[in-house]
């Protein structure tokens, strides 16, 4: 696992964006994996952590259901037999197939998992990208060293009309001490 995606920074990302929104609880949380290094295959060992706090959230009441992005049919397949809060969804990226395998929406269909779709790149924001939005939005400021730890997309929604009220991103950033 790449080193910016902490286990505690699932449980960091719903205390700041229920402060943020200023609300008490997210209906859903969906956990995307960044990308691995080169010739690394996302296993189970992998989600085991990540999956662990997000159980906590739900259990704490912070969060209300739980969801993955981009896993296929084994590999969520296996994590809904390890699991203790099964997850309720698995988005599908569209550039990785027009048309959803069929083992995957069995399997989904089967254990009552929502099957969703999504076009987001594997990295929402690289740190270069990062520093060059803070030297955009900062004149003067020394963002060398700086990349972000963990980044939320939300959606507020209004439930009894299914209108998004409002959306953006969160996004908590570290900066690595100079040598």
């Amino acid at each position: 696992m790449t080193s910016r995606w902490q286990t505690c920074a699932q449980f960091k990302a719903a205390v700041v964006s229920c402060a943020t929104l200023d609300i008490a609880q997210l209906d859903s949380v969906i956990i995307a994996p960044p990308p691995l290094e080169d010739g690394a295959v996302l296993t189970l060992e992998h989600l085991e952590p990540y999956w662990r706090e997000l159980e906590s959230l739900v259990q704490d009441k912070k969060v209300v259901a739980i969801g993955t992005s981009d896993l296929d049919k084994p590999l969520l397949e296996q994590l809904y037999l390890w699991a203790q809060v099964k997850p309720s969804s698995n988005q599908v990226n569209l550039a990785s197939c027009c048309i959803m395998p069929p083992d995957l929406t069995a399997f989904a269909k089967q254990f009552d998992i929502q099957l969703l779709t999504h076009s987001d790149s594997k990295e929402i924001l690289s740190e270069d990208s990062f520093q060059e939005a803070l030297r955009e939005g900062t004149q003067g400021a020394q963002v060398d060293g700086w990349s972000p730890e963990w980044i939320l997309r939300y959606s507020v929604i209004v439930k009894t009309r299914g209108i998004i009220k409002s959306k953006g991103y969160i996004i908590q950033a570290k900066r690595k001490a100079p040598h």
